[in-house]
């Protein structure tokens, strides 16, 4: 097999399905290359955060399972708890294979090529096009777009700068009887303290619990261990069914830049997950949905997409996710000053980051507003550094 096209899109995960859509639907010849079988299971809490939702430019509603119109967050050892209520969803629960392929039906339909159990072995760059050598054989194009998630075989195989900070993860589907799947019922349940430099999650589904745990330390995180004391406070005692799963997730950009040698980095793969939760799927959507941009208008000249991506980033995601790095240390690396902060303003600090997550306010509105609780409690040293101005290529945002 040797066919060309103008992009070459590898992952159909949200940033690869939107990407391709994107493209499709004004006449751009593309191609979306995925190792597995569609539709396919997707390690994930599954949680369409408001942010996410708004993102998207496509109807999914069909593929939501249940949605939480309230969020629960719980301060174990300091026995505090807040919970957060809003008029639309806080937390929409999918089932990521159905969420995925519904985003990359949206693509086909449009026009997109997928060739599916067809992984990618090498990339290669030749001035003016690039080569993706598959296991179903070679294709040629003009750009590609690595969709590929936090272990890209595309930005590896090109060589490129990582600098990313993988963090461990470990989800369970859990069934258990309907007694118990009653008392999650629309309601995000999320839980800090549980484990050092973490937190952990019960997201309710239509027939199961998507129960896990993460932390924000690469290493010393004994997450099977919490897992099991998670579940035991969550009074899962009966449980019917349980399938496992570890992932990593990249709380950490790229040193970047995104777009070299005629390949754009989205998604994971790009280091574009939330530093605070480690939600990736908004950023996912949206910059999946700015290289389609950047190569549209630019009209696939190599010079103008790098910097209208690159210009694109630096105005919109980059600098939400180096505030939001900020954000992180006081969660979990500043354990007395955030046990002070939530004992004094609890209600109002998980109110103002439910706002982040429904898509309300984003954090440089709520770390700078002049009225902000979080500028107060913060040092002055890390506030002028967070204000900085992002650029595409900084590592610590």
């Amino acid at each position: 097999m040797s066919i060309t096209y103008d992009v070459i899109v590898v992952g159909s995960g949200p940033a690869g399905a939107c990407a391709a859509w994107g493209l499709a639907k004004v006449g751009v010849t593309v191609a979306v290359i995925e190792k597995a079988a569609l539709p396919r299971y997707k390690t994930c809490g599954g949680g369409l955060v408001g942010r996410a939702m708004q993102a998207l430019p496509l109807d999914v509603r069909h593929v939501v399972e249940q949605d939480c119109h309230t969020a629960q967050l719980n301060f174990l050892p300091a026995g505090l708890s807040f919970t957060t209520h809003r008029p639309t969803p806080i937390v929409s629960m999918t089932m990521r294979d159905q969420f995925d392929y519904a985003l990359l039906s949206a693509g086909q339909a449009a026009g997109a090529v997928v060739h599916q159990q067809c992984a990618v072995e090498n990339v290669s760059f030749h001035s003016d096009f690039v080569t993706v050598a598959t296991t179903k054989g070679s294709m040629k194009t003009k750009f590609v777009i690595a969709a590929d998630g936090a272990l890209s075989t595309v930005a590896r195989t090109m060589g490129m700068a990582d600098g990313r900070v993988l963090i461990p993860a470990l989800e369970y589907e859990v069934t258990v009887p309907p007694d118990q799947l009653d008392r999650f019922q629309n309601t995000a349940r999320f839980d800090f303290d549980l484990l050092p430099h973490g937190y952990a999650w019960a997201f309710p589904k239509r027939q199961h619990l998507s129960i896990g745990v993460l932390s924000m330390a690469q290493r010393g995180s004994d997450l099977k261990s919490s897992m099991a004391r998670y579940l035991d406070l969550l009074g899962c005692r009966s449980i019917m069914q349980v399938e496992r799963h570890g992932f990593v997730i990249p709380i950490r950009l790229r040193r970047g830049p995104f777009v070299d040698k005629r390949i754009l980095l989205v998604g994971d793969a790009a280091g574009f997950a939330d530093p605070v939760t480690g939600e990736g799927i908004s950023f996912a959507i949206q910059s999946g949905l700015m290289a389609a941009q950047s190569l549209i208008e630019t009209h696939l000249e190599e010079e103008s997409v790098r910097q209208a991506y690159a210009h694109a980033l630096a105005e919109t995601i980059l600098p939400e996710l180096r505030t939001g790095r900020w954000l992180a240390r006081l969660l979990y690396n500043w354990p007395r000053t955030k046990s002070w902060a939530f004992s004094q303003y609890g209600q109002r600090l998980c109110e103002a980051v439910t706002d982040v997550m429904a898509g309300k306010r984003t954090y440089r509105e709520l770390a700078f507003n002049s009225r902000s609780i979080l500028k107060l409690l913060t040092p002055n040293w890390l506030r002028r550094s967070a204000d900085k101005p992002a650029r595409p290529t900084d590592s610590q945002a």
